[in-house]
C-alpha cells in the first residue's frame, strides 16, 4: 500500500544540509528556502503557527522543481518533494486557485473532449500548428510572450487520437505476445502525435496488440503538483476506472508513468481508490522500461552519436535509469556517449520553467553545456517536457543538435530509410493509414 506523505513529515530533517549540494535551483541562486532543508522548515513552522502564511509563503513553495534529487542524497529519507506537494495542497486549501489555475486545472484539463475542442480551434489559426509541413511562425512566436520566451512546439494536426486506431495488432509475421493499453498523455495526444504514433507502433512491433482507449483524461500530475488535489483525484478515478481492466499499461511520457504509479499516494489510507490506484501502479511501466523487460531487438539505424539525459520523472522518482540505455545500445548503428551530469534536470519543471524563467534558464545552460561535450549529433530522452526545454535551449544556444524522443530511434521496416525529423521542422506524415480496428 502506498504510504501518504504529510506536512508533518518535515519534521524528519536533520537540516544536515546534503541537499544543498544536489538542488539544481539552489546550486544557481544561493536562496536557503529555496532548497530542501530551509523548505521543511519553513513547512514546519507553517504547520505550528509559528510564522504567517500569508505574505510570500505559497511562492517560497513556488521554488521547487519538484524533481526529487534531494531525496537520493538525504540520510534520513525525507520525502521532501512530496512534502512540498503536500503544503501546496495546504496552501490551495485555505488561499484557493486563481483565476488562470481554475480555468487551466478545472475547466480545460479535467474536460478532455473540451480541451480536444479548444486545441482543434487552435490548430487552425494560422502560426499555431503547421502547414505542409511548414510550420506559420508569426502567430506562434506572439505566444512565447506568455511563456516568458520558452519555444513552444507547434500544435499537431491531426491530433494522436485521429491518427491511430483504437486497436494495432502486430505486424503480418510477428509473434503476438500480449496485450498492452497505451496511454499517450496530453502532450502525445495535442502536441508529439508523431512521436506517440511512432511510441505506439513500436510497441505493436515488438509483438503486442495495443489498445488506445479514447476516453482518458489528462494524468493530472500537473494538477496534483500545484495543490490542486481534489481535481487530482477526478482525474486519477476516471484514468483508474478505464485502465484497470489491462494487465500492462504503456506510456512513453515520463511524467505519465510517474503520475499512473503514483495514484495510490493522492488518496487517504484506508480509502478505496488508493487500493485500486496501487492494484494499477504494479502494471504501469515506462516505455524503455517495457520493451527493455521484453527483450525486444530494434532495427538497425544508420551511423550517428547519441546521448541521453534522463527525465527527473523517471530517474528519479521511478528508479528508471540502465533501460532506456540498454535500449539504445541494442540499436545498431548508434555509437552512445554518456554526457556529464545525464541526471541533472534540465530545468523546466512544468510551470517552473514559466514562473522561474531565469533560474530555469540557468539550469538549463548548464545541460546544454554538457551536452556541446559529447559531440553528439541526437539527445534522446523520454519526456515530452525535458524535449521542449532541450529543444528551447538547443536553438537558445545555437547548438546543432537533434532533440528526439527515445521511440524515434526505433523504427519499423517500414520506417528504416526515413531520415528523423529534425529540430523545428513539422511532424512527419504518418506511413500508417488510419485503419478501423
Amino acid at each position: 500500500m502506498s504510504q501518504v506523505v504529510s506536512v508533518d513529515d518535515a519534521s524528519r530533517c536533520m537540516k544536515c544540509g546534503f541537499c544543498m549540494s544536489s538542488c539544481p535551483v539552489y546550486t544557481v541562486d544561493h536562496i536557503e528556502s529555496h532548497v530542501a532543508r530551509g523548505r521543511n522548515v519553513l513547512i514546519r513552522w507553517a504547520g505550528e503557527n509559528s510564522i504567517p502564511t500569508d505574505g510570500d509563503f505559497g511562492e517560497r513553495l513556488s521554488y521547487c522543481l519538484l524533481c526529487g534529487r534531494c531525496e537520493a542524497v538525504c540520510p534520513a529519507n525525507v520525502p521532501s518533494a512530496a512534502i512540498t506537494v503536500a503544503a501546496r495542497t495546504n496552501w490551495v486549501s485555505k488561499k484557493g486557485l486563481n483565476w488562470l489555475q481554475r480555468l487551466i486545472y478545472r475547466g480545460i484539463l479535467k474536460q478532455r473532449p473540451l480541451m480536444a475542442n479548444l486545441l482543434d480551434l487552435a490548430a487552425r489559426i494560422p502560426g499555431v500548428s503547421v502547414k505542409d509541413g511548414k510550420p506559420l511562425r508569426h502567430l506562434a512566436d506572439s505566444v512565447s510572450i506568455f511563456t516568458r520566451g520558452l519555444s513552444i512546439p507547434k500544435l499537431s494536426r491531426p491530433f494522436l487520437s485521429d491518427r491511430l486506431p483504437s486497436r494495432i495488432n502486430p505486424p503480418k509475421g510477428v509473434k503476438v505476445r500480449g496485450q498492452v493499453a497505451f496511454f499517450p498523455g496530453c502532450a502525445f495526444e495535442f502536441f508529439f502525435a508523431d512521436v506517440g504514433e511512432r511510441t505506439a507502433l513500436a510497441l505493436a512491433e515488438a509483438g503486442y496488440e495495443v489498445v488506445y482507449p479514447r476516453d482518458l483524461t489528462c494524468c493530472g500530475l500537473a494538477v496534483r503538483s500545484a495543490g490542486d488535489l481534489a481535481t487530482a483525484q477526478l482525474m486519477a478515478r476516471h484514468n483508474i476506472e478505464i485502465l484497470s481492466k489491462f494487465d500492462h499499461v504503456v506510456t512513453g511520457c515520463a511524467t505519465c508513468s510517474s503520475a499512473l504509479k503514483d495514484y495510490g499516494k493522492w488518496f487517504p489510507e484506508g480509502d478505496a481508490w488508493q487500493l485500486q490506484a496501487s492494484n494499477l501502479a504494479s502494471k504501469v511501466s515506462d516505455f524503455s522500461e517495457f520493451l527493455a523487460k521484453e527483450g525486444f531487438q530494434p532495427h538497425p539505424t544508420e551511423p550517428v552519436t547519441v546521448t541521453y539525459h534522463d527525465p527527473c520523472h523517471l530517474k528519479w522518482h521511478q528508479g528508471i535509469k540502465d533501460e532506456p540505455r540498454r535500449l539504445l545500445d541494442s540499436i545498431e548503428g548508434i555509437k552512445y556517449i554518456e554526457m556529464e551530469g545525464a541526471d541533472e534536470c534540465c530545468g523546466l519543471g512544468g510551470a517552473f520553467g514559466i514562473a522561474h524563467r531565469d533560474i530555469s534558464l540557468a539550469i538549463q545552460a548548464k545541460k546544454m553545456e554538457s551536452i556541446k561535450k559529447t559531440g553528439a549529433k541526437i539527445v534522446v530522452t523520454s519526456c515530452p517536457g525535458c524535449i521542449i526545454q532541450l529543444r528551447d535551449g538547443a536553438q537558445r544556444h545555437g547548438l546543432p543538435i537533434e532533440v528526439m524522443h527515445i521511440s524515434q530511434l526505433i523504427r519499423g521496416q517500414t520506417e528504416q530509410h526515413r531520415k528523423p525529423p529534425s529540430v523545428g521542422d513539422g511532424e512527419e506524415q504518418s506511413p500508417h493509414p488510419k485503419s478501423a480496428p
